[in-house]
């Protein structure tokens, strides 16, 4: 089967994203195209719309000067593209206070992120906490809570996870072994990954005695989130000494 066909402005917008480190999701926010769209531009050789072209060449204009694309009239432009200019300018302006925490999952909202996970609103509803001292910060991270007892004695139910979002054009390339937040449909689950072929992983509970592995396949992933720091809220019992003073 003959490659697909990516149009020249999808190229030159990756590369530019690529350039700055711009996250597709966070791309998505700033302009309000759907990620889904995005992504689809490159890996299906799907075209963006006429209002799509519109915004991407007034991103690309915006410090690389002129691109070549289709004409398109002034009054589209401007209507198209002036929301995703103020947002731009704002941003520099005026830092986003919420960027500075991050999203908390607890065990109670599990069910609801892995359906909502998607929504915007309900996404900046959720808690916010912070971490002082860590580079944890903005979108690209999540908290999630430790819900039952697949993983233990690595993680036990009430720990919370610090996790960095892995973008889906990553995901063929993530390491073995290392352990996950996968997010599907209608679960959430904390799991070791092996890498079996292109269209599927392995997905291993620490407490194996109990969990057998078994596969999860590439399309059922919504989200992909690699546990960066646990957060273990456990004290250390006490301690007799000998008392020789």
């Amino acid at each position: 089967m003959a490659a697909q066909q990516i149009n020249p402005l999808v190229v030159k917008l990756y590369e530019k994203l690529a350039k700055q480190n711009i996250k597709v999701p966070e791309f998505s926010r700033m302009t309000g195209i759907p990620k889904d769209r995005i992504y689809k531009w490159r890996q299906e050789g799907t075209s963006p719309k006429s209002e799509d072209e519109a915004t991407i060449k007034a991103f690309l204009e915006e410090e690389n000067g002129e691109i070549n694309t289709p004409a398109i009239g002034t009054q589209q432009l401007e209507e198209s593209t002036t929301p995703y200019l103020l947002t731009r300018r704002h941003k520099k302006t005026f830092p986003d206070p919420d960027s500075e925490g991050i999203v908390y999952v607890p065990i109670a909202a599990l069910a609801g992120y892995s359906n909502r996970y998607h929504d915007p609103l309900y996404i900046h509803n959720l808690e916010k906490t912070s971490l002082p001292g860590f580079p944890y910060k903005g979108e690209q991270y999540r908290v999630f809570d430790v819900k039952g007892d697949s993983m233990e004695p690595t993680y036990k139910e009430g720990y919370h996870l610090v996790c960095e979002r892995i973008e889906q054009d990553q995901w063929h390339q993530i390491a073995n072994f290392y352990i996950y937040v996968i997010v599907l449909e209608n679960d959430i689950l904390v799991k070791r990954l092996f890498r079996k072929d292109a269209g599927s992983f392995v997905a291993i509970s620490d407490n194996e005695e109990f969990y057998p592995q078994f596969l999860i396949p590439v399309n059922d992933i919504k989200e992909l989130w690699l546990v960066k720091r646990k957060i273990d809220w456990e004290m250390a019992p006490p301690r007799k000494f000998e008392i020789k003073v």
